[in-house]
């Protein structure tokens, strides 16, 4: 019984923990608590396999039984889509049965020991620690990409597709009176099946969130250049309104003198009344020195201004966008759209706080603070939209933004306040600022 409680323990915990790696900061519980809990399920994955070898349940069938009760808890303690902890946990299952198949394989054909014993249990852990670099550094660029993928609906059932085969492959060679070389090969074909079943499914999942970012971009760059059209026909009429009044200033300085030299001052007093209703005192405000951004500025000031909220804009920038203008001007845009959409549900004192500072020329800093009643739903780093079903495309347009320049984006809900923090990095000449390119990375 401990040499097979050893083989058990080494055939299933390492794997379980390896599981584990990719979500490490996507507990449902602090890092502790899971920590303890882990050491409980397995007290209790131990007890129940060996009650089921109590009953009379072969050992193999007892391991079938058991295999869900991981996957049970391990659902339960990671905070995420429930379709990507499925997508994933799927590869860490396979990883565990081409480790078992293979030193089945070797303990009956190669080196002639007996399975559920001391040396079954050791090579499984050799053979898991002389792959883990590989399998670790897989898992976690994955899952990284699995994390960056917005697509809820596709996410609920893309899952299906490596679990039959996984199932077909398991139902096939788990029984151990079947250990030849077909068996080994099986499983081996089976983890061969399941890296190009992930590449191309992650491929697939990161061209349909790229369109749908690239059409999110083109919505908003019409939006903005309707914003911009609008900014220069209200400077126009200011303008042309200013100069109307500074021709006919000479006039109304002449009438002024005339009042004056009679010394009628109740007439003085009308003509001043009327003259400054007429007079455009209002002006087109200028938060920076590019037009452009200006523009967008301005347009959100106003919506800001007649919906009663507070507006605070500090930008001190070159009057040259450290980053292409269309796309500062998609990620300006996105950050205050949120920003007053989420002033709009609150019933309280309402602020939007918009500081930019550009150091040297090179980096610019841009944080936008606004009111925000609730939390935002989440899933990790992904926001869900407030207009529609599923995740918004706007957070994830200004992370690929601030990352394709080398910067960051950053998100947090505090005591009713929401807060951006955006860092943008010039590139350099002759620089590539495509970092995606280069790293097949896919907000």
């Amino acid at each position: 019984m401990t040499e097979l409680l050893f083989y058990l323990q080494a055939s299933t915990l390492p794997f379980h923990l390896f599981a584990y790696v990719p979500f490490w900061d996507h507990l449902r519980f602090s890092k502790r608590t899971t920590a303890l809990l882990l050491m409980l399920e397995q007290m209790l994955y131990t007890l129940l396999f060996i009650g089921l070898l109590y009953l009379g349940i072969s050992i193999e069938n007892a391991r079938l039984i058991a295999l869900p009760f991981y996957a049970t808890f391990f659902f339960f303690f990671v905070n995420m889509d429930k379709g990507k902890i499925a997508f994933l946990y799927i590869f860490t299952t396979d990883y565990q049965m081409l480790i078992s198949g293979t030193v089945s394989y070797l303990g009956n054909s190669v080196f002639h020991f007996a399975l559920f014993t001391w040396p079954a249990g050791l090579w499984v852990l050799f053979l898991f620690f002389l792959t883990l670099p590989f399998m670790l550094l897989y898992i976690c660029k994955t899952a990284s990409f699995v994390f960056d993928i917005y697509a809820p609906a596709i996410w609920k059932t893309v899952w299906i597709l490596p679990l039959s085969i996984s199932i077909m492959v398991l139902l096939y060679t788990h029984s151990f009176a079947q250990v030849n070389i077909s068996m080994l090969i099986s499983r081996t074909l089976l983890m061969i099946c399941m890296f190009l079943i992930y590449f191309y499914i992650i491929q697939a999942l990161r061209q349909t969130q790229e369109h749908a970012v690239a059409q999110e971009r083109a919505r908003n760059m019409e939006h903005l250049i309707k914003i911009q059209a609008n900014h220069y026909a209200l400077i126009q009429s200011r303008m042309e309104e200013t100069r109307r009044a500074q021709h006919d200033l000479r006039q109304h300085w002449r009438a002024l003198q005339g009042y004056i030299d009679n010394k009628d001052i109740p007439a003085l007093s009308d003509y001043i009344k009327t003259y400054s209703k007429n007079f455009p005192t209002e002006t087109t405000s200028v938060y920076c020195k590019n037009y452009a951004i200006n523009a967008v500025l301005h347009y959100y000031a106003e919506k800001a201004v007649q919906k009663d909220i507070d507006i605070e804009i500090s930008f001190r920038t070159a009057e040259e966008s450290i980053i292409p203008e269309p796309e500062f001007c998609v990620l300006l845009g996105n950050l205050l759209e949120n920003a007053w959409e989420a002033c709009l549900t609150s019933d309280d004192k309402r602020f939007i706080r918009i500081h930019a500072l550009q150091k040297e020329n090179d980096t610019l800093t841009l944080t936008v603070d606004n009111t925000s009643p609730r939390p935002p739903q989440t899933e990790g780093e992904s926001f869900y939209s407030s207009k529609h079903e599923g995740f918004g495309i706007g957070t994830a347009s200004i992370r690929m933004i601030a990352e394709k320049y080398h910067g960051d984006a950053r998100f947090q809900w505090k005591d009713s306040v929401f807060f951006a923090s955006i860092l943008l990095i010039r590139p350099l000449s002759g620089q590539s600022c495509d970092t995606r390119s280069a790293s097949s990375s896919p907000e």
